[in-house]
């Protein structure tokens, strides 16, 4: 079975007259690449065989569905531009607090800094809903037992710098699980999972958010892909095939969410983190850091 982080590929943004906040320099998108294509990025991922770790696998072989997203309907959603010494990389996010976002911990780990840009739903213009933050190195929160060989523990939060966010129409705070809801492992519920991945197997990730819809596993399913040492209780997965559709090179770091029966609100319960390589609709499940099992590391984290 192949498997491959999802990480995301995201061009620079063009400035548009209504945009009122700092000015940020044009980036040529063919200087961009997925982070997990960055220099060294797979060093020290030893569990991980070499026939996992081959981009020509994501490129020749991937296939995606989702469709585009009504612009600024998921307004925890967050678009990461992260400086490494060999080039840059983005990734995915969610909004936590007025300073916090959540994020991969195999996104910023190794890296400079990171651009956050909230607001925003076409990432090649600047749009003027989107709210932009640089975090420094200093500002990373990376789990302490984050193991990049196996991606155990794929969890981090970037604490911005002031201002805050403004609380808009398009930028707001992500649902978490609460109260009952920490114990639930959501098994067959529905999921949806937001990013701006690629949307064909050769072309370019996508200038919009999108979304695609899924049913949550169990982990023992999971873990018959991809292994026990990959898939532990800090884990929760999601299938592909009876939907033909899921997330894809570009997603990483990005918000899983589920629908819950009776309720009109949906709840994060997965930091997108790996999936594999042959396919992303192939039958091969998608992995992502279970929110309900780091909890307690979020709330100590999530604030200056």
């Amino acid at each position: 079975m192949k498997l491959f982080l999802l990480a995301i590929l995201a061009v620079g943004a063009l400035a548009q007259e209504n945009y009122e906040g700092p000015e940020y320099a044009p980036i040529d998108p063919s200087s961009i690449i997925p982070v997990q294509e960055m220099p060294g990025f797979w060093d020290d991922k030893t569990e991980f065989p070499a026939w996992m770790k081959s981009p020509v696998n994501v490129r020749d072989r991937r296939i995606v569905g989702g469709v585009e997203v009504v612009p600024h309907s998921h307004p925890y959603q967050v678009a990461l531009h992260i400086q490494f010494g060999g080039g840059t990389g983005l990734c995915g996010g969610s909004v936590l607090t007025i300073r916090s976002v959540l994020t991969a911990a195999h996104c910023p780990i190794g890296s400079s800094s990171t651009l956050v840009i909230a607001g925003a739903h076409n990432r090649n213009v600047v749009e003027a809903n989107q709210q932009r933050r640089t975090v420094p190195s200093s500002g990373y929160r990376i789990h302490a037992n984050y193991n990049p060989s196996n991606l155990n523990n794929d969890i981090a939060v970037l604490i911005t710098p002031t201002p805050n966010f403004a609380w808009t129409t398009a930028v707001q705070p992500t649902r978490r699980p609460t109260g009952a809801q920490l114990s639930d492992l959501f098994v067959g519920d529905r999921s949806r999972a937001t990013g701006w991945g690629r949307v064909t197997n050769t072309g370019a990730t996508s200038a919009v958010l999108r979304k695609a819809y899924n049913t949550i596993i169990t982990n023992a399913a999971c873990a018959q892909v991809y292994g026990t040492s990959v898939v532990n209780a800090g884990v929760i997965c999601k299938e592909t095939a009876q939907s033909n559709q899921g997330t894809c090179n570009g997603d990483s770091g990005g918000v899983l969410s589920v629908e819950r029966p009776g309720h009109a609100q949906w709840v994060q319960v997965g930091v997108t983190s790996f999936g594999a390589a042959a396919g992303c609709v192939a039958g091969f499940p998608s992995g992502f850091a279970r929110m309900t099992h780091f909890d307690a590391w979020i709330n100590a984290n999530q604030n200056p």
